[in-house]
């Protein structure tokens, strides 16, 4: 058997710190024209993202609704999903879009494939089903689906 040989590896600390110093002074030249008081100001507020607004809808960020869920009809071919949240549309089947609901219910979608089937409509509730009115298409009667 050999004795043990001591290794002779500094240890891991002292090899951190330097690399750690080394990245923060890199960094720190990369922004800003390099002019000493060029960068944001510590003081300066975070600037908070706004939502944007489409079809006078803040898609996502407006009030709870009644008909926010996940509505749907049929099956197969003719298949039918309509999800509505928060101003947010969208739709799954048939096709794919995506869109906007106000708070009196106008759908307003842009389909990926370019259907215009079911891109303007008028959506109410009427016992307990969604009953959504496409302008020049189709009339869905759809049913909130649990979960």
């Amino acid at each position: 058997m050999r004795p043990a040989v001591p290794t002779l590896r500094p240890p891991l600390t002292a090899l951190c710190l330097p690399l750690a110093v080394l990245l923060a002074a890199s960094l720190a030249g990369c922004s800003g024209s390099g002019e000493p008081g060029s960068g944001p100001s510590p003081s300066a507020p975070a600037a908070r993202p706004t939502q944007p607004v489409l079809n006078g809808v803040r898609p996502g960020a407006e009030k709870k609704s009644q008909l926010d869920g996940t509505w749907t009809a049929g099956s197969g071919s003719r298949r039918v999903a309509l999800f509505l949240y928060r101003g947010a549309a969208a739709l799954n089947a048939p096709g794919f879009c995506t869109g906007t609901v106000d708070a009196q219910g106008r759908v307003k979608l842009s389909c990926a494939n370019g259907s215009r089937d079911r891109t303007d409509g008028r959506a109410a509730l009427r016992s307990a089903k969604l009953v959504v009115t496409w302008t020049g298409g189709p009339k869905d009667v759809l049913r909130r689906r649990a979960g």
